[in-house]
Formats: structure tokens, sequence, C-alpha cells
């Protein structure tokens, strides 16, 4: 019992520690988002949050696997319900944007981990490996579409780089505009990938 009480314990203070690092990076920058800024915002000693992630590296890493959580769980059952790839590929849209409307620090703080962090020697920055992983679902969800006779004879990679990179460029507009109206946005991406993927009859 005490063991699954420590456990418990720690592990609500692990989640504590990133909400309080993606509040420092959302409102304080990269640059200024310290181990000591992060647990004086917690209200714990700065030694805490090495105990817990060894330093601000994986604090940084846990931060990313954070808002990928949070996004995954908000749009994957809304994709996984829908009937057609056609369908999905519109959840999938409508998703992400969605996701930018409603968690505004997370998304912020990701952004500012994607523009300032890099890998050790050059090498690969925390959100590498998530950034894949979303480029390989989405290339199964044109994958689907392909299969169905609903998407054209694309290229799933190529087009997957595509429309991410239409979505990714949409967090840099909502810094420099945080009253930006997502809903033509959505509509305009939805249209234009449906037209972009759909078979000619």
């Amino acid at each position: 019992m005490a063991s699954e009480s420590r456990t418990f314990i720690e592990e609500a203070r692990r989640a504590q520690i990133i909400t309080c690092a993606i509040e420092v990076l959302a409102t304080q920058g990269y640059a200024r988002t310290s181990l000591a800024r992060v647990a004086r915002l917690a209200k714990i000693s700065t030694g805490v949050i090495p105990y817990h992630f060894g330093g601000k590296a994986q604090l940084i890493q846990a931060v990313v696997a954070e808002v990928a959580r949070l996004a995954t769980d908000m749009m994957v059952p809304r994709i996984l319900a829908q009937p057609t790839a056609t369908e999905g590929l519109r959840a999938y849209i409508e998703g992400n944007l969605e996701f930018m409307r409603l968690h505004r620090k997370p998304l912020l703080a990701l952004m500012e981990i994607v523009t300032h962090e890099r890998g050790d020697g050059g090498g690969p920055g925390p959100y590498d490996e998530q950034a894949e992983i979303a480029i390989a679902d989405l290339e199964k969800l044109l994958g689907w579409g392909k299969r169905t006779g609903e998407f054209r004879d694309l290229d799933p990679h190529s087009m997957a780089v595509i429309i991410r990179g239409a979505i990714d460029a949409v967090p840099g507009r909502l810094v420099r505009d945080p009253h930006l109206d997502l809903d033509p946005l959505i509509r305009e991406l939805v249209t234009t990938f449906a037209i972009a993927t759909r078979r000619q009859r």
C-alpha cells in the first residue's frame, strides 16, 4: 500500500511540475524558462525537479509528451468515429485547429520548444520524434482513403508532409494575432485538402 501511495504521489508531483513548466514556457518563453522558475511556480524546491526528471532536457521532453497526449486524447476518438476516410481527414484537420483553440498555453509552450531547442551536437530536437509520428499517423489515414477508393492515387507521405505543413503554419499566426478567427481557416483547410485528395469521378 505504501508503495502504491508513493507511486501515486510521485505521478501527481510529476504532473504538477509539467503543468508549471508549460505555464512558464508559454508566458516567459524558452530562454527564461529555468528549473528555478518552474519550481517557484510549483511551490517546491528546485532540487525536487531533478529527482523526478533528471534535468531540464528531460523536463522539456516530458512537456512534449504531455502536449502530444492532450492532442491525441482529443483527436483520435473523433477520427476513429468517422465512417469514411474523407470524414476522417476532415476530423483530423478540424481536431488539430480545435486543439489550438482550446489548449493555447500547451500550444505556445510547444512552439517555444520547437523554435529554440535542438538536440545535443545538432542532433534531433525533443519534438522531432513526435513530428515523425504525426506524419506516420496521417499517412495511415491517407492510405485508408486510397484503399477505399475515396482518395486519388496520391503519395501518402508527401501529402502528409504537405497537410502537416499547412496545419503547422497556424500556430505562428496565432502568436502574432491571438484573436485570429480559426473558423475560416478550418473551412478553407478542409475544403483545400478535400479537393487535393479526392478521386476524380
